[in-house]
């Protein structure tokens, strides 16, 4: 029997990202994918910014920049219709003058994303994925768990055993169903047809790229053009009426409603492949079973209405990965693991609110269209402004869990298009410029394998507590003094500012980069309260 510390079902964005991070950790993972090939839809569209930080930080990010498509084009463009008069473009800001990482948001389809993964995956031995395998069953017990795996070529089946599992097996998961764990939320808000094909429109979208048409004519509701990568590649959105069903969407079918959509009778269309979709806006009550985790859409759907799917799944993993590492790795108390869902279900839940208060946005233009309403189409295109602009929900969400020392005044409001930079305990510590052996770096640089004490240029006493404690630690913890005569020099002297810490100040930062904790002043007793800080994970 074939003995992995984690096997990983599901070889989307999200298992895909989880056995990258584990690999980082030196934790080895076996990746199943039932089909026989990674995905060859564009599917999700856009990679937010703190999904790149990560990718940036997994490595040969430029693999994944070479697909992006061009700040200039990341627009929603609302018209008559393609050949009619525009009547508004939906805009993503601060596009250009990103300060808060050292990277910005990306628009980049889900193959493109997929490829990137698997290349980046190659350079490490401690991952293996499996195309055309497809998990039976499962069963856990007191060492672990144990799968029964079939190959779809073969036909033969194989039994591994692993001691953790994680079901990335997207919004249908099996996993979740054979667990009878229930999903909060409503499950069909909308069906829709993705058609992805090739053809030449150049003449009417070379003037005004965008990543997404829209169109006002009531003739034409309920169906979007998006682009994809690649020359003259689209997908074309059709709603499905309550009436349809998936056969009535034949290729003789969709080719002609294309062309009408279109208004191009004769345009020469390759339909490449179709995808069926159910938009939903649910969450899993519980993400964990014993060792057993959900991730991802198998633990969350989110309308695609924003853009924040596939990028709360790579955060879910992210969050996880680290904990799975500590545990297998430094042998801490598997309790840190309950704190995945403590964590990552209310990010959840925020981000299902406001992907579905931006679906209802559409519907309510649908609506107007429809009944010829054009005051009230008016105000909801304007407001279309906030679906691309996700700022704050992407950077500003705080962790609330027993991996976290939250503080007892803490309190912070978060506006979800704007981004304000905190070491509140639970936040992602903030990007700071920095110079390292002459290099100039970024503060999230610091963090992933190790828990990092950040100190000021008066906080020498908590470097000796750190040290004092290295004997008796079971968590690595890697300090660094930013000052003039630091390990870490700050040359435009803003880190205290951000950090919001004084020169004798420290702020503990998490393998994830999130804050576990932080004191603005020196106390009495540093080697007391780090230990008690430290020896809480």
């Amino acid at each position: 029997m074939k003995d992995i510390p984690v096997l990983i079902v599901g070889g989307g964005p999200v298992g895909l990202s989880m056995a990258l991070a584990l690999a980082r950790q030196n934790i080895h993972s076996l990746v199943i994918e039932r089909h026989p090939c990674r995905t060859e839809h564009p599917r999700a569209r856009g990679v937010s910014m703190r999904t790149m930080e990560l990718f940036r930080q997994w490595g040969n990010i430029d693999e994944l920049l070479k697909y992006e498509f061009p700040k200039e084009a990341i627009r929603f463009t609302w018209s008559e219709s393609l050949q009619g008069n525009e009547v508004t473009r939906v805009e993503m800001k601060g596009l250009e003058n990103y300060t808060h990482g050292p990277i910005g948001a990306s628009f980049v389809t889900q193959d493109c994303v997929e490829e990137y993964l698997h290349y980046t995956l190659r350079d490490h031995h401690q991952a293996e994925i499996q195309f055309s395998k497809e998990m039976i069953s499962f069963e856990e017990n007191d060492t672990g768990v144990t799968v029964k795996l079939l190959d779809r070529k073969t036909k033969k089946e194989e039994v591994v055993h692993t001691q953790y599992l994680i079901a990335a097996d997207g919004a249908h998961s099996s996993i979740r169903k054979q667990l009878k764990i229930e999903m909060e939320g409503p499950d069909n808000l909308a069906r829709s047809c993705s058609v992805y094909c090739e053809f030449d429109i150049s003449q009417w979208t070379k003037h005004r790229p965008s990543v997404g048409f829209f169109f006002t004519d009531p003739k034409l509701l309920g169906r979007s053009l998006f682009t994809a990568y690649g020359k003259n590649r689209w997908i074309v959105g059709m709603n499905l009426k309550p009436e349809n069903t998936k056969e009535d969407f034949t290729d003789e079918y969709c080719l002609n409603e294309i062309r009408r959509v279109l208004d191009m009778p004769n345009l020469e269309i390759k339909i490449i492949n179709k995808s069926f979709w159910t938009m939903a806006a649910q969450v899993a009550k519980q993400y964990r079973r014993g060792r057993i985790f959900l991730a991802g859409d198998a633990a969350h759907r989110l309308p695609p209405t924003g853009g924040l799917g596939m990028n709360t799944g790579v955060a879910d993993v992210h969050n996880l990965a680290w904990k799975l590492a500590f545990v297998l790795n430094h042998h801490i108390s598997d309790t840190l693991l309950d704190t995945y869902y403590d964590e990552r279900a209310p990010v959840a839940k925020r981000n299902i609110e406001w992907s579905t208060e931006n679906a209802k946005r559409f519907f309510d233009i649908f609506k107007a269209i429809q009944a010829g309403d054009h005051e009230t189409l008016k105000i909801k295109l304007h407001e279309q402004q906030k679906n691309l602009n996700y700022e704050g929900l992407d950077l500003g969400f705080i962790y609330h869990s027993n991996a976290v020392k939250s503080e007892n005044d803490q309190a912070l409001s978060m506006r979800p298009d704007k981004y304000i930079p905190t070491t509140l305990p639970g936040s992602r510590a903030p990007h700071v410029p920095l110079i390292k052996n002459g290099n100039t770096i970024s503060t999230l640089d610091l963090f992933e394998k190790n828990f990092v004490l950040l100190i000021g240029a008066a906080g020498e006493a908590w470097h000796t507590a750190i040290n004092e404690l290295s004997q008796t630690l079971t968590i690595p913890v890697s300090v660094y003094k930013i000052a003039t005569d630091g390990d870490l020099i700050d040359p435009d002297n803003i880190w205290h500012d951000i950090y919001g810490i004084s020169e004798s100040g420290a702020v503990l930062v998490r393998p994830d980069g999130h804050v576990a904790w932080r004191s603005k002043l020196i106390v009495d007793n540093p080697k007391t309260e780090l230990e008690k800080c430290l020896n809480s994970f």
